[in-house]
Parts: C-alpha cells; sequence; structure tokens
C-alpha cells in the first residue's frame, strides 16, 4: 500500500500496521551498475593503467617461444591372408598409435644424439635433452583429414623447425621402413606357398594322367557312380574345404605368434585385438585427458607468470594438474590392462580357431579312410580315379587362392605398406607464438578495470549512506517530496531559516514553494492540519526545513502556526529572534493558557511557540491528554499547525508527536544519512501509526543534484524569473528561462540550496 494515497480516518489506524510488514518483506536494493562504473571511474583508470603497465612489463621480460609444425600423411594397409576376413591395419585407433610412436623415447633420443643437435643453442647446458624435446612437442591428429600435425615450440624458431624435421625423419626411418620391411615378409611367405602348391598341382596332374591312359574304361563308371562313389565325393568336398580352412587359421596363427613376437608389429597385432572386440577408439578418453592436462600447464604456466607460485590460485591449478597426472597414469595403466586383456583374447581365439580345424581335419581324414576303404571295396578303381581328380581340382583351387591374394598385395603399387607423405615441411616461423602482445595486453587491461570495478563495487557495498531519491523510494517505500540542495558559502542560521522571507525571488524560495505545494496536495490538502517535521538523528537539517516551509505556508495566505517542539535542543526562537524564556514547556509543565505563550514572528501572519525552558522530562510532558488537546484547540484556530520536533532515533519525543499529527515528514541529509538509521526512524514512525508519511531529501551536494533531485530545470527556471525581475537578465535570456521552465515537469520536485 502507498502510504501517500488518501483514505478515509476510519480506515487510518490499520494503515501502518500493512506498512510495516511490507517494510518486513522490502525487494534487495539493485545496483545500477553504470552508475556505479562512473562513480568509480577513477579506480577503474588506475586499474587500467597499472594492469596495462604490468602486462607490458611481463612482456619484456618474458622469453618468446615459435612454434614450427610439420604436416605428415600415413597412409595404413596391411594385406589379408588367405581367406582371412581380418585385414591388418585398419582401425581407428591407428593414427593415435603413430601418434605416440613419434612422441617415443627411441625416436626423440635418436634425435637428441644426432650431430645435428649437439651444436644447437637450445641444447646448450641441457642434460636431460630428450625430456627438453618432450615438454616442447605437441602431436595432434585431426578428426576430418586424418593428417599428423606434428609441432615444437622453443626460443629459438629456426631450430625448433629444424628439430621438427628430424623428428619426422627418425619416425619414418625407425617405424615406417620397418612396417614396410613387414610386408614384404608376408609376400615372401605367400610366394614359398605358392610354389608348394604349384608342385602338388603338377604332381596331381600326372598322377590322373597316367592312370587315366592305364585304365581307358573307367571313363564310363565317372558319369555313372555308385552309392560308395558318391558318399566318398561329399566327403571329400567337405575335407578339402576343412583343409583350406585349417591351413588359413594355421596361416592366421603363425602369423599372430610372429607379430606378437616382433616389438615391432606388437602394436598392428593389438590394433587387430581391440578392433575384434569392439574397441578400437579406446585411446579417445586418454587423448581427453592429455588434452585437459596441456590446457591446466598453460593455465599454470599463465598464472605463476601473473602471480607466483604461493598464490592460492596457482596452488589449485597445480593440484588439479597433479591429480590430472595420476588420472592419466590411471587411465593409462586401464588402456594398458584393457590391452593386454585383448591381446590375449584375440590370441586364444585364433589359437581356438586354429585347433578346431585341426581337430575337424583329423576327424575328416579318418572318416576319409574308413570310406577310402569302403570304397576301395566296390569300386577300387572308380574310387582312385575320383580321388585323383578332387585332389586334382583341390591342387587348382589352392594354387589359384594363393596367386589371388599375391595379386592383392600389387607388389608395384606396394599395397599393403605404410607410406608416410610429409605434406609440408617445417619452416621457421617468424612471429612467436607466445606470448600473444594483444592477448597480453587486452588481459592486463582487462583485469585492471575489473579490479577497479571491484574496488569501486566494494566501495560502494561498504558505504550505507543514502545516494539517490530512487534509493531512498525503493528502500523506504515512501514518496519523496522535494530535495533541497546544500548552500555554497558561510550562512548564518538565522538568515538559513528565513530565506524564503528574505529571498523571496530566489531559487531557494520558488523551490521551498513548489515544496509547500507538493506537501499541500500530496498529504490530504486541507484534511491536514498538523505537520510534523522531524530527522532519523541530529544535523540533518530539520528546523531550517521547518521555519521555511513554514514561511512559505504563511505566504500562500493559509494561517498558520509553528510550533517548536525540540524542547531538549531549541533552534526556532534563534531563527526569529524570539524570547525563549517561555514557550511550550511552560505550557505544559504548568498548563498555562496557550494562546498566552503564541507570539509572533514578525513575518507576515505566521504566529511562533517557542519550545520554553528546556525541562527535566520533556517526554512526560508531551505523552499527556494536555498536549493532544491543546493541539486540538488550535485546529480551530489555525488552517496549518507545522511542529519542529526533535530526531526519531535518539529519544522518543518525535513519535509521541507523530502518534498526534496528521501527517509526518521525515528529513534526510544527502550523504550523512544510512540506510540503517532511515529504516529504522521510518518503523519507529510507523509502530505508533503516525500517519501520511513523506521523504523531504536535505543538502545535496550541487555535483549529486541529478541523484536526488528532479529537474534543476524547475528551480532554475523560476530562479532566473526572479533575477530578471532585478534587471540581471536580457530579453533574450529571459526567453530560453521560459522555455526551459515550460518544460520543466510540473510534479518535479524542488531542489533548494541549503547547508
Amino acid at each position: 500500500m502507498n502510504p501517500l494515497v488518501t483514505t478515509p480516518h476510519g480506515a487510518l489506524d490499520s494503515e501502518p500496521i500493512g506498512q510495516m510488514q511490507s517494510s518486513a518483506a522490502a525487494p534487495p536494493q539493485s545496483t545500477d551498475l553504470l552508475a556505479l562504473a562512473w562513480q568509480g571511474r577513477w579506480l577503474i583508470l588506475i586499474g587500467v593503467l597499472i594492469g596495462g603497465s604490468a602486462a607490458w612489463v611481463h612482456l619484456q621480460r618474458v622469453t618468446p617461444l615459435y612454434q614450427s609444425t610439420s604436416r605428415v600423411y600415413v597412409e595404413r594397409s596391411l594385406p589379408k591372408l588367405l581367406s582371412s576376413d581380418m585385414q591388418l591395419g585398419h582401425s581407428n585407433s591407428y593414427l593415435f598409435t603413430q601418434k605416440e610412436l613419434i612422441k617415443s623415447t627411441g625416436v626423440l633420443a635418436s634425435v637428441a644424439d644426432s650431430p645435428m643437435a649437439s651444436g644447437m643453442e637450445t641444447f646448450r647446458g641441457v642434460e636431460n635433452r630428450v625430456g627438453l624435446l618432450y615438454s616442447g612437442l605437441n602431436v595432434d591428429v585431426g578428426r576430418d583429414d586424418e593428417i599428423i600435425n606434428v609441432s615444437l615450440t622453443l626460443p629459438n624458431p629456426v631450430e625448433a623447425a629444424q628439430l621438427v624435421n628430424e623428428i619426422v625423419a627418425a619416425y619414418i626411418t625407425q617405424y615406417a621402413e620397418k612396417h614396410n620391411t613387414e610386408t614384404f615378409k608376408i609376400l615372401e611367405i605367400l610366394n614359398g606357398e605358392k610354389q608348394r602348391r604349384d608342385k602338388v598341382l603338377i604332381e596331381a596332374r600326372r598322377e590322373l594322367t597316367a592312370f587315366r591312359e592305364a585304365n581307358p574304361e573307367l571313363a564310363v563308371l565317372v558319369d555313372n557312380q555308385d552309392v560308395a562313389s558318391d558318399r566318398f565325393s561329399r566327403l571329400m568336398s567337405e575335407l578339402n574345404q576343412t583343409e583350406l580352412e585349417q591351413l588359413t587359421a594355421k596361416a592366421e596363427y603363425e602369423r599372430v605368434k610372429e607379430m606378437a613376437a616382433s616389438p615391432t608389429l606388437r602394436p598392428m597385432l593389438l590394433d587387430m585385438a581391440l578392433d575384434s572386440v569392439g574397441k578400437a577408439n579406446l585411446n579417445d578418453d586418454l587423448e581427453a585427458l592429455l588434452n585437459q592436462q596441456q590446457e591446466l600447464e598453460l593455465l599454470l604456466m599463465a598464472e605463476q607468470a601473473k602471480w607466483g607460485d604461493a598464490y592460492p590460485t596457482v596452488k589449485s591449478i597445480q593440484r588439479s594438474l597433479d591429480q590430472s597426472g595420476l588420472r592419466i597414469e590411471a587411465k593409462r595403466e586401464s588402456i594398458e590392462a584393457e590391452k593386454e586383456a585383448a591381446l590375449r583374447a584375440y590370441a586364444f581365439n585364433v589359437k581356438e580357431r586354429f585347433e578346431f580345424h585341426t581337430n575337424k581335419l583329423n576327424g575328416l581324414r579318418s572318416k576319409y579312410q574308413d570310406q577310402f576303404e569302403a570304397a576301395k571295396e566296390s569300386s577300387a578303381n572308380s574310387l582312385k580315379l575320383f580321388s585323383l581328380e578332387e585332389t586334382y581340382a583341390r591342387a587348382i583351387s589352392d594354387s589359384d587362392e594363393v596367386e589371388e591374394r599375391i595379386k592383392e598385395l600389387d607388389l608395384n603399387k606396394k599395397v599393403g605398406a605404410m607410406n608416410v607423405s610429409i605434406i609440408e615441411t617445417a619452416s621457421a616461423p617468424k612471429l612467436p607464438t607466445y606470448p600473444s602482445r594483444a592477448k597480453f595486453l587486452g588481459a592486463g587491461v582487462m583485469l585492471g578495470a575489473l579490479s577497479g570495478f571491484g574496488l569501486a563495487w566494494l566501495r560502494d557495498m561498504l558505504d550505507h549512506r543514502l545516494k539517490s531519491v530512487d534509493e531512498i523510494q525503493e528502500l523506504l517505500q515512501l514518496q519523496v517530496f522535494g530535495a533541497v540542495r546544500r548552500q555554497l558559502g558561510k550562512i548564518g542560521r538565522e538568515e538559513l531559516g528565513k530565506l524564503v522571507h528574505l529571498q523571496p525571488r530566489s531559487t531557494s524560495a520558488e523551490a521551498f514553494r513548489t515544496l509547500r505545494t507538493a506537501v499541500h496536495f500530496g498529504l490530504a490538502g486541507d484534511d491536514c492540519k498538523v505537520l510534523v517535521v522531524t530527522s532519523p538523528s541530529p544535523g540533518d537539517g530539520k528546523s531550517v526545513v521547518t521555519s521555511n516551509l513554514a514561511i512559505a505556508t504563511d505566504q500562500a495566505d493559509r494561517r498558520t502556526l509553528l510550533i517548536d517542539a525540540d524542547m531538549r535542543k531549541p533552534t526556532q526562537h534563534t531563527i526569529f529572534g524570539v524570547d525563549n524564556t517561555q514557550g511550550l514547556s511552560t505550557a505544559l509543565s504548568e498548563r498555562r493558557p496557550i494562546e498566552e505563550l503564541i507570539v509572533s514572528s514578525e513575518i507576515g501572519t505566521l504566529d511562533f511557540l517557542p519550545a520554553g525552558p528546556t525541562p527535566s522530562n520533556p517526554l512526560e510532558l508531551l505523552n499527556n491528554d494536555y498536549f493532544a488537546e491543546m493541539l486540538e484547540r488550535l485546529k480551530l484556530q489555525y488552517d496549518r499547525i507545522i511542529i519542529d520536533s526533535p530526531p526519531v532515533m535518539p529519544v522518543a519525543d518525535s513519535r509521541v508527536i507523530a502518534s498526534m499529527s496528521d501527517a509526518v515528514l521525515l528529513v534526510l541529509r544527502a550523504e550523512k544519512s544510512t540506510r540503517r538509521l532511515s529504516l529504522a526512524a521510518r518503523d519507529e514512525l510507523w509502530r505508533v501509526r503516525a500517519q501520511r508519511l513523506g521523504i523531504v531529501v536535505n543538502a545535496v551536494p550541487q555535483s549529486k543534484g541529478g541523484s536526488y533531485g528532479y529537474g534543476y530545470g524547475y528551480g532554475y527556471g523560476y530562479g532566473n524569473y526572479g533575477e530578471v525581475a532585478y534587471g540581471h537578465e536580457d530579453q533574450r535570456s529571459l526567453g530560453n528561462r521560459k522555455k526551459r521552465l515550460i518544460q520543466a515537469r510540473p510534479e518535479t520536485p524542488a531542489v533548494v540550496e541549503q547547508t
């Protein structure tokens, strides 16, 4: 509920309770970041200068690093052995295996121990050359093009390019050439098998031809086979197929044993094993962990360069890096274990397949002997002829199978060899990759700006003073009727309290008259007879606001009475130059008629009741029926009674007076009144059911009028109007002032110059 909305008198009793409930649930104060940045602009500027300077100094001290890159394409395929469906070398993890081979100790050691490396400046004074190469080496596998990028980062760009090219050459020498040699070994095995089977084919053809020539009568029996011959024929077909399968399994088994015993072929065997169990992407998680570790290392280097090793963030990153290393080691061990398990399972399956075909072959051969004896009894010659023909056909099939596998090798194109193509040779880079001047300077400026903004924010958070009208209205949930501007220069209290009378055409006087109008229409008009002016604490300027408001009200042809109810520290008698030997305290303590104690202020028709001598018990004097009855009698005599009461928080006098009044104006002092005291004062007034509560902001600095005021144009317009009346403006200036006056908002609260 808006406390400034006029309600019937019967509803006023319940209004403060609702206000207190709304204050308990008041929304949190929001921060205007743009305004905060503008207020702390010097802190932000200093932070930017410091951050940029620190980044520049760091750039001058850090050693630049150059990255040289060579791009390599590895063509991968190995031949099939006989009719096996497994083709060596085709694995998703193949390129990652080559990546690890490039980074292997053997390759790096051969480069570090080469004569070229001995004379390089990079290795001067370095004991662990392999470690230096490994720390600066980065090998990446392209996701789309399967290109391997080999990069080396060193302070010397020329040597970085030379070493990258040497690493690629060493990899080709140690692994690619050995890999190609293995392909030719496979070809030798197949050629030997082809020669053996050709001999078997020739011998089978010779025997078949000789038998046919010796037994020409068997030509008729070939088309009219008996039952024994038919069974024997099917058995021979199965035996031939089983022998071929057993031969294939044997060749595969022998190949697996040879690859398992060879260090260079063992990685390919691991790839075959992983493909067989569906774990070809086993290294993906390890690659992700390695990338994460590299990012942490770069972040650690940046933070160490910025903050040093003892900084908490650096320690936290170091711990994360250590944990990442442990995870990588654990992952590598897990991968190796899974690889070994897959290898053992694969070797076991190959062996089982070989043994199965061997046992099956032995069984068929046993059956073959039995069937052969049975067939021999019925038709020895027919069976022998059929056997010779089947042997000859099987020899032809076996010879053709081996010849087909040899053709697949395509020696002219080296199919099955691992061909390494250097797509891009490393060259010396002209610009360093680290540090990046733009990034370092940008980061320094950004961190400096953020630090300055953080300090400005911290300063704002620690400053509990009220800084703007919007903040006051949002915090207190009350309407602000006017903002009183601080008066520059030294002015006495007597003159300051009568600005409306002494300078009637000044900006301040017109602004107080505007404040009078805002209070009149904002606090129920003529129904508001008794108006109390108070403040949260002493020194807020409530007495000056009270006296000027009383004078302005009297000038509006309203019979006005000003009561100084601050009996503990009276001020109004000083402003109006009135004797304070008797007054309100005299009327309350001696029960004298109030009419005898009211004096004229000698300003218009304004009447004034001084505070009187300071009593020992001001609160007891106010908190009785006589004071309330006195106000009721005075309401019949005056249009408006304005009471200058003590501050709310130090003493309870103002709360008693507010409970008997029709409206309360709470005066807050700019750059002095705090949120806690202002909220406490408002809650105390609500607690005693103070009605129609409003705010006036006092002593607004000249430079911050826009935060506290609603329109200097309105005040200045009337002020300039007064100056023209005294002959200080020409007609052209007067026209400009009138234009600004017309453009001003009528609901704009007043801005008054004040101390």
